[in-house]
């Protein structure tokens, strides 16, 4: 049985964790597998989106335990799996179909938007195991959330089920477990046809815009690149049929 499986349906690339027996656990093997079909999805041409999923009634459990040592190559290891997600040129879904723990919570944010299920819980359980977070979890968190919210989750080892996860921006949506890829691939429907070249270059200023840059640094930059994306043929003919339809043609 594959461990991770990848497919690209309507220009949009998924990935499912398909070890349900053990809750999709991000063991050594999987996190490698993951790295190799994220490189995939970004290479391939048409595809538009990245998709995560898990089956089973898990999301994902986190990282293996015994793999948990103080050998900083091996943590590295562990962490390559939800970082080629975290750090992926295309725009990220997590499909969060059940419990998100640890490093799988990691995953979770990691992702640019997340989509849950009543089922889904984000469980950070860092301090449970006597750990301090890790994987850059601090940052991603904070990225997302308050302080508040934050401090909650991290300082207080409080979860999040999915409903809470939207009632504090966590999440976008909370919808039935049945229709959750559904869901998650309807939400690509407005970019699925746009260049890749545009789609990469917005998520990446939007990254750059969540630092400490200035508003005219942002600006400038978003100037330069939307000049750019007016010289691509797509805009071009997208403002002209735009042109055409208001002047009534």
């Amino acid at each position: 049985m594959a461990l991770v499986l990848f497919e690209v349906r309507d220009n949009i690339a998924l990935i499912t964790l398909n070890n349900p027996d053990k809750r999709n656990m991000l063991t050594i093997e999987v996190c490698e597998q993951i790295v190799h079909y994220v490189a995939q999805a970004e290479q391939h041409p048409e595809v538009k989106a990245l998709i995560v999923t898990g089956t089973g009634r898990a999301f994902c459990a986190g990282g293996q335990l015994t793999d948990l040592t103080p050998n900083q190559e091996i943590l590295e290891t562990i962490y390559s799996g939800f970082l080629s997600i975290a750090n992926c040129s295309v725009p990220t879904i997590a499909a969060i179909n059940g419990p998100a723990v640890g490093a799988g919570f990691n995953m979770a944010v990691g992702c640019d938007v997340r989509i849950v299920t009543e089922q889904a819980r984000f469980e950070p359980r860092f301090f449970g195991l006597g750990l301090h977070p890790g994987g850059g979890n601090t940052w991603m968190l904070r990225q997302l959330v308050n302080w508040n919210t934050a401090a909650g989750m991290l300082l207080f080892s409080q979860s999040l089920s999915g409903r809470e996860a939207v009632d504090k921006g966590l999440a976008w949506k909370c919808v039935e477990a049945d229709k959750l890829l559904e869901e998650a691939f309807a939400f690509t429907g407005n970019i699925r046809d746009l260049p890749k070249e545009l789609l990469l270059r917005t998520k990446q200023t939007l990254r750059q815009a969540g630092g400490t840059n200035s508003h005219q640094e942002i600006l400038d930059m978003e100037t330069a690149e939307q000049i750019w994306s007016i010289k691509q043929p797509y805009a071009r003919d997208s403002i002209a049929a735009m042109i055409d339809k208001i002047s009534g043609k």
